[in-house]
């Protein structure tokens, strides 16, 4: 990547980061062997990445998967690949966009502004645990770690989180509808796609509160949390009425537990 980087002129820079790049002893952290490998390109033609046929000016390797994600930071596409048995994102940023953004912090506006102080928080998170440039790090770095200084990890406030509540108690009463009409998928895809990742959401706001090691995304979870609370945010629901029935009484109940340890009283479950 870093040869083919160099004999880019578009190509301003190319950042590795994410586990392959982090420096720990600390198993939770370090990469393994189901590692993949993260990339951030900062380029003046993006339009280069919308196939894989740059790709092969990097590996011989065959690609087996390329696609191009829902953008996820900011405006920016991401795209995941499978090259051989290796697997690679590539995350891409318009030059433009950077050095707008570049200009913008240099300005100050990243401590003054929410609206770009939220437009960096993704780069920060995913930058933070650690990175390495292979190409452009002369001009680039020093815009990377003031972001990194200035600008904090996103968190959940007590608004967003009894907002996220009041989400919960919807779908779950309209989960508990479809359960009793014999809706029996949809209530099993309401419980993984919505229910439990706001239970993710709050266990991880709440062990960072905590001051305790947590990964969004529900991210290595198993190795974080207590075998309790891995049991309280599981989903274990077989396409049956009883068994997604106890599903959603159990998800209900962790979020009013974990809504009562980040809010203590400021938020009830509603008497419906």
């Amino acid at each position: 990547m870093a040869a083919w980087a160099a004999r880019q002129p578009s190509v301003k820079a190319l950042v590795l980061f994410g586990s392959q790049v982090r420096e720990s002893n600390d198993p939770v952290w370090s990469a393994d062997a189901q590692s993949d490998w993260d990339f951030q390109i900062i380029t003046s033609n993006s339009r280069a990445f919308f196939d894989a046929a740059w790709l092969g000016e990097v590996t011989e390797m065959k690609v087996k998967a390329y696609v191009v994600r829902a953008p996820r930071f900011g405006a920016m596409p991401k795209i995941n690949t499978v090259l051989g048995g290796v697997e690679a994102d590539f995350v891409i940023f318009p030059s433009r966009v950077m050095s707008l953004a570049k200009f913008a912090v240099k300005l100050g506006l990243h401590r003054r502004t929410g609206r770009v102080r939220r437009g960096l928080q993704d780069l920060s998170i995913v930058m933070r645990p650690g990175y390495r440039f292979l190409k452009g790090g002369k001009t680039w770095e020093p815009f990377y770690r003031k972001v990194i200084n200035d600008v904090p990890d996103p968190r959940l406030g007590d608004l967003e989180i009894r907002n996220l509540a009041d989400s919960f108690v919807c779908d779950y009463h309209w989960a508990i509808r479809k359960l009793e009409r014999g809706e029996l998928l949809a209530v099993q895809r309401i419980l993984h796609r919505e229910l439990a990742e706001i239970n993710y959401r709050m266990l991880h706001e709440l062990k960072l509160r905590r001051g305790e090691q947590s990964f969004p995304e529900a991210r290595r979870i198993e190795r974080v949390t207590t075998p309790e609370e891995l049991r309280c945010v599981s989903i274990n629901a077989e396409l049956k009425f009883d068994a997604l029935q106890a599903a959603l009484a159990l998800s209900a109940e962790t979020l009013a537990a974990l809504v009562k340890s980040l809010l203590d009283d400021a938020w009830k479950w509603p008497s419906i």
